[in-house]
């Protein structure tokens, strides 16, 4: 049915060094402790949502206002749901009793309205006094064409995830992020989008399911962590409908990932296909959502083919046919050439180290190729200054060790901020 409008751990810095020698230099893609950038000092009439698009065009720069309005109408405040359908329970996932498909509104980083998608998912059995506690699941890098939604598509990870946290008495709520699945082109490069795309999604399944608690946390991994990591310093100001922001925990953290991709240029080498991947997202999203930025200036006709490849494909093939790429072939100059653009990366992306309102645990695997990690662990050793910040690293070799360490961690930290 649809409806319409419904309601073993080391100190951080005893790990420096050994990451260095565990995980690649950073010379390795043509950037170095001393070469990363500084950051640089430096609203159309009402549309009708189109259909879903299903794959993007062929790398030409998407209508920026589709989608959006700029003034919001009734129903289009923040958190308001645009439609609700049940869940199939094919679509659902294990340990869920119960699910619904939904589209709300959120605010993008352009300050329009856009829709966004999400699920919600409510575990079995009787829920306790005042609804289920809620699991806010914000994923990473997934893909920027509407087919890799994941709400509709989801990874192996993503199911785990909200199985696991359904098995452990949560209800649990993913959001597509505005862009990805509905009208309009993803703006998720900007962190604070992205942190209220999630805040508003949580807002909204109150409405959809009365069976939720106002109390609320969020975990998130790689671009969902800095979402994540985002919430923890501005979650309790963006939060509505009387929603009780408790914490968040993040795991796979991209650490200056702004200054990482202001230093791409023609002399890049190959990186992880884990952040080439997501380097190609966003400039592909950028590229797509400020087209005044002339992103195509930076490119090689090799490079405009590959914005074109990461507008269209998903994650787990896209990082598949990055692994080993050179990225200097992409550009005919250094992305730092274009202050504009340099200057949206280093604000768009700057995690906060400092000044959270809410407790935010933070973990990071030294196996991680998603991420730089010395980058991390240099920003961890700072935000531990935070008393509500709490960073764990994990010096194991293996990788399956290393996640199951961060899984307990998070897992008792979501048990104590949700109790």
């Amino acid at each position: 049915m649809i409806t319409h409008g419904s309601r073993r751990t080391t100190p951080i810095a005893r790990t420096v060094a050994l990451a260095a020698a565990l995980t690649m230099g950073l010379t390795g893609f043509g950037l170095t402790s001393e070469a990363v950038a500084e950051p640089l000092t430096t609203s159309p009439s009402t549309t009708t949502p189109a259909p879903e698009s299903g794959d993007a065009g062929a790398g030409a720069p998407a209508d920026e206002n589709a989608g959006t309005v700029d003034a919001r109408g009734p129903g289009q405040t923040p958190g308001a749901v645009f439609a609700n359908r049940d869940l199939p329970r094919a679509r659902m996932v294990a340990g869920a009793a119960s699910g619904n498909d939904y589209t709300y509104w959120s605010t993008g980083a352009d300050g329009k309205a856009h829709l966004s998608s999400a699920l919600v998912m409510v575990p079995r059995g009787q829920a306790p006094a005042g609804g289920w506690p809620i699991v806010a699941w914000a994923h990473g890098s997934r893909g920027i064409a509407d087919k890799c939604a994941p709400s509709e598509r989801p990874t192996k990870e993503d199911t785990t995830e909200l199985s696991t946290w359904l098995s452990r008495g949560y209800a649990v709520v993913s959001t597509d992020y505005a862009g990805v699945g509905t009208p309009g082109t993803p703006q998720y490069y900007d962190l604070e989008a992205t942190a209220r795309n999630i805040v508003d999604a949580v807002s909204a399944a109150r409405d959809v399911s009365d069976k939720l608690s106002t109390s609320w946390a969020v975990v998130g991994e790689g671009q969902g962590a800095a979402a994540a990591i985002t919430l923890a310093k501005l979650g309790p100001q963006l939060q509505r409908n009387a929603l009780d922001f408790k914490g968040a925990a993040a795991t796979s953290i991209p650490a200056e990932f702004g200054a990482l991709l202001a230093n791409v240029g023609p002399s890049t080498a190959t990186m992880p296909s884990g952040i080439a991947a997501d380097a190609l997202y966003t400039l592909s999203a950028i590229r797509n959502a400020r087209p005044n930025l002339d992103v195509d200036a930076l490119l090689t006709d090799t490079g405009k083919r590959w914005m074109a490849k990461a507008a269209n494909e998903c994650i787990t093939s896209f990082r598949k046919e990055v692994d080993g790429l050179k990225i200097g072939s992409l550009f005919a100059k250094p992305v730092s050439s274009n202050t504009e653009l340099t200057n949206l990366l280093m604000k768009a992306t700057e995690l906060p180290s400092r000044g959270f309102a809410a407790p935010v645990m933070m973990t990071q695997s030294l196996q991680d190729t998603s991420v730089v990690v010395p980058l991390t662990l240099k920003y961890l050793n700072e935000a531990r200054a935070d008393r509500k910040a709490t960073p764990r690293t994990y010096l194991v070799l293996d990788a399956a060790q290393s996640k199951k360490l961060s899984d307990d961690d998070i897992r008792g930290f979501i048990a104590k901020v949700l109790k």
